[in-house]
């Protein structure tokens, strides 16, 4: 029976955590609109050349992210992908309690470290959805463009924004030229700031009267990513593991 206790405290609390990257409610929608791969500005005649084609993120990847909204919450993540392997480490204040954890899946098993219990907890799974890493995975990927125009990727906010999308000019983040562009929807308003590399560097949704910003930095693609990174031996040596 404690073992279950500790694991419904576990679930309870990752899910939690979780969800600060995702969509929680109406006051935290999604900030990056779904990307439309062939999409291109509609032609008034018949298309005088193919659509281009928007890039991919490589196999191997890696990402520092902050996150911050208008109530005070905050927190960071650094995330490492090779092949089917990924890492997040995770920190957050959400509603005055702090959290903090190490993320591993090794191809083969998926690990919590929660360093303040001196406890690894492993799963027979990666057990994705329980990995706040993720979602802001997903979110970086949506909004990787890749090398194509301005206009394929308006194109793409306007096919995802029920209110219509913008370009609102341009601004250095991280020592990067960005274009702004501005989805409206039924709710609110989103700005993303994409690169010229064509990844996002910045988004900010606003929607009854919450605000919601995250901020990635240190991104590598094609990164060179030791083995060592998702060995929760090397990570978390002699610490205590726990079956689940």
């Amino acid at each position: 029976m404690k073992r279950y206790a500790v694991l419904g405290i576990i679930i309870a609390l990752v899910v939690s955590i979780a969800a600060i990257g995702c969509s929680s409610g109406s006051s935290k929608p999604k900030s990056t609109p779904t990307k439309t791969p062939t999409a291109t500005v509609a032609p008034t005649t018949e298309p005088t050349e193919e659509p281009e084609e928007v890039g991919e993120i490589p196999s191997n990847y890696k990402f520092f992210m902050d996150w911050f909204d208008s109530t005070g919450n905050s927190g960071e993540m650094q995330y490492w992908v090779k092949g089917d392997k990924w890492r997040t480490d995770w920190s957050a204040t959400q509603d005055g309690m702090e959290s903090e954890m190490v993320l591993i899946y090794d191809g083969q098993f998926a690990y919590m470290y929660m360093s303040d219990m001196n406890q690894v907890f492993k799963y027979a799974t990666s057990w994705e959805m329980a990995n706040p890493g993720a979602a802001y995975a997903e979110e970086f990927e949506d909004g990787y463009y890749g090398d194509v125009s301005e206009a394929t990727i308006l194109a793409g906010f306007q096919a995802g924004c029920s209110g219509g999308a913008s370009i609102e000019g341009n601004e250095m983040i991280a020592g990067q030229q960005c274009t702004i562009f501005v989805c409206n929807f039924g709710s609110g308003v989103s700005h993303t700031w994409i690169s010229d590399s064509g990844w996002p560097l910045k988004s900010e949704v606003t929607a009854e009267g919450y605000t919601y910003t995250t901020e990635y930095s240190n991104i590598e693609f094609n990164a060179v990513i030791s083995d060592s990174i998702f060995d929760i031996n090397t990570v978390a040596p002699g610490v205590p593991v726990m079956d689940i």
